[in-house]
């Protein structure tokens, strides 16, 4: 039987199994999957995610740290399910999931159903579901501040708008006693709604309660004077009005002006946030403006929250389209001579000037509660004369440009539509059953459609059309890059006459630099990036850049660790580009990879390698800053320019481009990236550089523990090498061997190995590899219990690396000497390394490295008896582990702090824990480690029988693993 699982945020986040609820330990896990749920079955970006874990400013390692937990995450959503939940996009991540098997799902298909109910009853029966899934505030005790700020806000503004729309059926059908309670309960909860006050006022006049009635109106004035400073609504006053007069029937609304607005759009959908933010504002006054790219809605929303406002301004709403995106927009003058005549001004006393037009308009709008809005207005110059001159009234105005020059307007930014909502747009369109008989080609028609509502509803409008279509075959359609936007146009809604508007009012040079940016494949951009392409300084090519995001072509993206803003283009506006581009792609583009090369070249030459050290270059210094900062920064880039690169035919460069990004995969752990590029760089790479990318994934698969893929990947690396004559490469390709047989505990074969690659370092003329095969012979031996030659090994390789200035080389050295002097007893000596080999590592910014040394430093000072020192370098390698979800690291301090704790049964606790994550780790050293300290434990709460059988299998298990040292210890300690 299938089990059963599911997902649940209206209220603390909870991952259920089988009714049970799985524990996420981690805080960061916890925001991490909620980032993901909010926005399931679409992708998240990392700049989304990372802000959500750590705010606007993320530390440079925070994209590593994101794959980190990503990875973790993966691990715990695997055991629970039985397919791959959590994704890998070029931009980001997603969960993918059915509606029933997150309640936010379920809850946005019961709201939108609501909408397209049949009749009262089904409405009341289908809002009052959605609301019985709430069961606390959204995601309760998941802590993002960034969350908190946007989807929290959002979701919670959802549940009171389902409550208030289930309350209005509800009172509609005459269930008037059966709401009152809960009214009280929400009037308590949330004293500034004033529906929730107007509705608890109608039930209980409905009842017969007009005493109770005329106090809930007395209480409701009293705190929104008290909190706000404003009066109750009309809504309310109209119906304290009613209730005085005993009238049994609501009294009308009077409308005294003109009402221009066009019709409200029938199946409007999502943009929750922004029309709370609108309708609010516009009840309070002032000038309001919509801004966002073509198609993306301006016009759809303003006249929705219009509409939804038309009670706040009973003296009349005026509508007038400025044809901002036409070659000939209307003229002020011309504007207020409609507006005048609306507003009842006959043509003989219309003004001649402007000027006098303006203060006859401001005159008849002062102190009148009047709405006007100005739709696709060109810029400021022309919206200023328009305005009204007093805040009695209020303005509404959308545009594609910015306005920012428009004085005290409040600025709401629009967006292509989130995934949730956009979907909902569709659903409502074409049917929910349409879309629920073919959801992932409904989901296909989202993403064609870049969640761009202009494009959704032309898309919408040919299935319509065309009842007889499966919605896979629009989609099959719509994949097709090159004829989406034949697709996308359907009677007078054409996307491509919609982004046209834009493109065609730039000139030249900014038309080609748009053309040249949307060919590249990367999901974001820095500004130097059109450099390159364009031929320009990195002034001038901003300029270019920020005259495309004035024209809403390109957006804004964040900024990056190294501080440099970011950009990006949206897909349809990307495919647009590219439809409109003449340049041949590898032409155009090769300059501009070039220069990501070489920048990549430089950073991995300041990087830390292990088991191989490419040939030395003549390059100038990286001058970027840290250069594993800006592979952060840069990485999604990179990896989408090796892509690209093999597409286009530019093998080479992408090859060389894989090789140069290999450290920096394995310094942030990046496996999964690393396996693509490797992958895509054999598949294109000339003869000459496929041995380096065969010693590049043997390194790689030696790393997760694939060890007899490694050794063939060495095996290739060390015989194309050889066939080449390249004596340093073959080098490494047997050091790569040795490497891997100490990882799978072969040390004989190790030691043959790392002789081999020694004898080649040194024909080579390679001091720094031969550096390398010193330490690993060295660790060999202090695991295999020869400290004396161990010693020697890592002395002399000391020596040379202090000689050569190899600094990184110089910290492995003293960080194994630190080791190995633990066993010897020479406890200072062994506090001295390690402290050194910490402080190189702090130096080279690696928090990982210095973690983990932490640990070694530790124990030392826990053998010498500095219990508080040892306990202050545990609490700093905790904070490290926690915030980065490393198990075995987690693992290290239970059992180091099982020894100290004061209490036998809080080291019997500590131990257990430590043996569990070992177990589910699967490493049979942290095993054997972890037996050996839980024996301990069991000793002290006295079960010596328990305690001895427990040192007898880690005796087993270590033994096993070649870890001769630890196993005399072990001896010693229980003899």
């Amino acid at each position: 039987m299938q089990r059963r699982w599911e997902f649940r945020v209206l209220g603390s986040l909870q991952v259920i199994d089988a009714g049970r609820a799985v524990e996420l330990r981690s805080a960061k896990q916890r925001v991490l999957l909620a980032a993901l749920l909010m926005k399931a079955n679409a992708p998240v970006s990392s700049y989304e995610l990372m802000e959500h874990l750590w705010g606007e400013e993320p530390s440079g390692s925070a994209r590593a740290t994101l794959q980190t937990y990503i990875m973790r995450l993966r691990q715990t959503l695997d055991d629970l399910a039985d397919r791959k939940l959590v994704r890998t996009w070029p931009t980001g991540y997603s969960i993918h999931l059915e509606d029933d098997q997150l309640d936010l799902l379920t809850f946005q298909r019961l709201r939108a159903e609501a909408r397209r109910a049949p009749d009262l009853e089904t409405e009341a029966r289908l809002l009052g579901e959605a609301a019985a899934l709430w069961r606390g505030p959204a995601l309760d005790q998941v802590s993002s501040l960034r969350m908190e700020q946007t989807d929290v806000q959002r979701l919670n503004e959802q549940r009171w708008e389902v409550l208030e729309r289930r309350n209005d059926a509800e009172l509609q059908l005459g269930r008037y006693d059966q709401v009152v309670d809960e009214l009280r309960s929400l009037v308590a909860e949330h004293p500034l709604r004033e529906r929730f006050w107007y509705q608890l006022m109608l039930a209980l006049h409905r009842t017969g309660q007009q005493a109770q009635a005329l106090d809930v109106f007395r209480r409701a004035s009293d705190v929104l004077a008290d909190e706000l400073g404003i009066d109750p609504n009309a809504e309310l006053r109209a119906l304290h009005m009613e209730v005085l007069a005993g009238s049994s029937a609501p009294v009308p609304a009077v409308q005294s002006g003109p009402s221009w607005l066009p019709p409200a759009v029938g199946d409007f959908s999502g943009r929750a946030d922004e029309v709370a933010r609108l309708t609010a504002g516009l009840r309070a006054g002032g000038t309001w403006t919509i801004t966002g790219p073509g198609g993306v809605g301006k016009t759809s929303l303003a006249v929705h929250c219009a509409h939804a406002v038309r009670d706040a301004f009973p003296d009349g709403q005026l509508y007038l389209n400025l044809r901002g995106g036409e070659q000939k927009p209307v003229e002020p003058a011309a504007a207020l001579d409609r507006l005048l005549r609306g507003l009842g001004v006959s043509g003989g006393a219309i003004p001649s000037t402007v000027e006098d037009r303006v203060d006859l308009y401001r005159d008849l709008l002062s102190d009148r509660r009047i709405l006007v809005v100005l739709d696709n207005a060109v810029n400021e110059a022309q919206v200023r004369p328009l305005l009204p001159g007093t805040t009695s009234g209020a303005a509404l105005v959308t545009s594609r440009a910015a306005l920012a020059g428009l004085e005290a307007a409040h600025v709401v930014p629009l967006d292509v539509l989130p995934p949730v909502d956009a979907l909902a747009l569709l659903k409502a369109a074409v049917g929910e059953a349409r879309c629920a008989a073919e959801p992932a080609a409904a989901q296909e028609i989202v993403t064609y459609c870049g969640k761009l509502p202009l494009a959704l509803r032309v898309a919408a409008a040919r299935l319509v059309a065309r009842p007889h279509w499966q919605l896979a075959k629009l989609a099959g359609r719509l994949s097709d890059e090159r004829r989406r936007f034949d697709e996308l146009s359907v009677g007078d809604l054409d996307v491509r006459a919609s982004l046209a508007l834009s493109y065609d009012g730039l000139d030249e040079s900014h038309r080609t630099a748009f053309r040249l940016l949307s060919l590249v494949d990367t999901p974001d951009f820095p500004a130097w990036v059109a450099s390159p392409l364009l031929g320009l300084g990195l002034d001038d090519a901003e300029d270019h850049v920020e005259a495309l995001v004035d024209a809403r072509l390109v957006d804004y993206a964040g900024r990056d660790a190294l501080g440099q803003v970011r950009y990006r283009l949206h897909d349809l506006l990307r495919a647009f580009g590219r439809e409109a581009a003449t340049e041949d792609p590898a032409v155009a583009l090769r300059g501009l990879f070039e220069q990501w090369l070489d920048l990549a070249t430089r950073a991995d030459a300041e990087l830390p390698h292990q088991g191989v050290r490419l040939e030395p270059l003549e390059l100038e210094r990286f001058d970027l800053g840290d250069a594993a900062e800006w592979f952060d920064a840069e990485w999604q880039n990179v990896h989408a320019v090796i892509t690209q690169a093999a597409a286009l035919g530019l093998g080479e460069l992408a090859a060389e481009l894989a090789v140069r990004s290999a450290a920096f995969c394995d310094l942030r752990a990046r496996f999964d990236d690393w396996e693509q590029i490797n992958a895509l760089g054999l598949s294109c790479a000339p003869p000459a550089r496929r041995p380096m990318l065969f010693q590049q994934r043997g390194i790689l698969r030696v790393r997760l523990h694939d060890y007899c893929a490694a050794s063939a990947d060495f095996q290739a690396a060390q015989e194309g090498f050889a066939a080449a004559g390249d004596v340093w490469g073959e080098a490494y390709a047997w050091y790569g061997m040795g490497w891997m047989h100490e990882w799978s505990g072969r040390s004989v074969e190790a030691r043959e190995a790392h002789r081999e690659a020694m004898t080649r370092f040194v024909a080579s003329g390679n001091p720094h590899g031969e550096i390398e095969v010193l330490c690993s012979l060295g660790a060999i031996e202090r695991r295999a219990g020869g400290l004396v030659a161990g010693q020697e090994y890592l002395e002399r390789a000391r020596r040379v690396a202090g000689t050569l200035g190899d600094l990184q080389s110089e910290l492995m050295a003293n960080l194994e000497l630190g080791r190995l002097h633990q066993f010897t007893g020479e406890l200072a000596e062994s506090a001295a390394f390690l402290r050194s080999s910490l402080a190189a590592a702090q130096k080279f910014g690696d928090p990982d490295l210095a973690a983990n040394i932490r640990l070694f430093l530790a124990d030392t000072l826990l053998r010498s008896g500095q219990e508080s020192l040892a306990e202050e370098q545990l609490r700093q390698a905790w904070e490290f582990f926690e915030e980065h979800d490393d198990r075995q690291g987690r693992i290290w301090v239970w059992r180091l702090r099982s020894g100290m704790a004061a209490s036998a049964d809080e080291a019997l606790r500590l131990a257990a824990l430590a043996m569990d994550q070992a177990r589910e780790m699967g490493s049979p050293p942290e095993v054997g480690r972890s037996l050996r300290v839980l024996g301990n434990a069991l000793e002290r709460v006295g079960r010596g029988e328990e305690a001895r059988e427990h040192w007898r299998l880690a005796e087993e298990t270590l033994t096993a693993a070649g870890f001769q040292a630890e196993v005399d210890e072990l001896r010693m300690a229980t003899s």
